[in-house]
């Protein structure tokens, strides 16, 4: 029988960093909730994007990697594979905000941007990758 577990990539990367990112993107969403304004919607979009490139650079990790080095946040080295998924996951949810917005289905993209807040504060504050547990399911059904 398979195991629960998370996919294993060769690149390594630092959690710290990701988490700083992580919270900049609960305050940019935050900042849609209260505002309305899907500037900033589109802007965490991108920079999931970015990341998600071949180059795998964006402004958010760039500051965030700033503010822990500054912070003197421990070095955090993770497997790269399950946070490439959650980001695959969490721009698919970014997009749908987007389109629930210009739609006008305001209280979908309500709905939706509290879940993404609530699965990226799950990683970030608790460190439970939801992203994993999805992705071993989804192997299993394979």
């Amino acid at each position: 029988m398979r195991s629960l577990s998370c996919p294993i990539s060769s690149s390594i990367i630092n959690d710290s960093e990701f988490k700083v990112a992580g919270f900049a993107y609960v305050f940019l969403l935050f900042g849609y909730l209260f505002s309305g304004y899907l500037f900033l919607v589109g802007y965490v979009l991108i920079d999931i994007l970015m990341r998600l490139s071949p180059l795998g650079k964006s402004p958010v990790l760039f500051f965030s990697a700033i503010f822990a080095k500054a912070a003197k946040l421990k070095y955090s080295p993770r497997n790269e594979a399950p946070k490439r998924f959650a980001l695959i996951l969490g721009s698919i949810m970014l997009l749908s905000i987007m389109l629930a917005h210009l739609y006008s289905f305001h209280i979908l993209a309500f709905i939706i941007t509290s879940n993404l807040i609530i699965l990226k504060l799950l990683d970030v504050v608790l460190d439970y990758c939801v992203g994993c547990k999805l992705y071993s399911y989804l192997m299993l059904l394979k």
